[in-house]
């Protein structure tokens, strides 16, 4: 019999700090190609999120920042985010 797999047995999220805003997130990578992000701290303090909101962007359903993706891919590449594939 196959055993379900719960939220608490997902992998852990890693805290990430943008070095741009000081904005935090818990990331975690499952593999290369999908990367999972939660916001901690509303993303009213990305100034990149928020000039995209003045100039009309609905940034509510995908708020990617180039900024802290940045910084999450330098993460990456230092080890400390782990890629779990």
């Amino acid at each position: 019999m196959a055993s379900r797999v719960g939220a608490g047995d997902a992998p852990a999220m890693t805290p990430l700090c943008c070095s741009s805003c000081g904005t935090r997130v818990l990331v975690r990578k499952s593999s290369q190609a999908q990367t999972t992000v939660q916001w901690l701290s509303n993303s009213g303090g990305c100034p990149e999120l928020a000039a995209r909101r003045a100039a009309g962007q609905d940034t509510g359903r995908v708020a990617r920042c180039d900024r802290l993706w940045a910084c999450l891919d330098e993460a990456v590449v230092a080890g400390l985010i782990p890629v779990l594939e």
